[in-house]
C-alpha cells in the first residue's frame, strides 16, 4: 500500500497541525479535503495539497470524514 497515494487539502495555517497529527503527535487532525472545489474561500492565505500515503489517509479518515468538516466551519 505504500504506493498509492491520496491528495489532501490544508489550510495553509494548519499544515504543520495536519503533519503532526500524521505522525502520531497530536491526537486532533485539521479539516481537510478531498476535492479542491470543495474548498471554501480564505481571506487568511490559500490552501495546501498534501500527498500523503493510503495507510496515512485511513487513520485521517478514522477520526472523521472529510465531508464532516464541511459542517464544522
Amino acid at each position: 500500500m505504500n504506493n498509492t497515494f491520496v491528495k489532501i487539502w490544508v489550510h495553509n495555517m494548519e499544515v504543520d497541525s495536519m503533519v503532526d497529527f500524521l505522525l502520531n503527535r497530536i491526537e486532533n487532525a485539521p479539516h481537510y479535503f478531498i476535492d479542491n472545489r470543495d474548498i471554501p474561500d480564505s481571506i487568511t492565505g490559500g490552501w495546501i495539497e498534501l500527498s500523503i500515503t493510503f495507510e496515512r489517509y485511513l487513520k485521517l479518515r478514522q477520526l472523521r470524514e472529510h465531508l464532516d468538516s464541511l459542517s464544522n466551519i
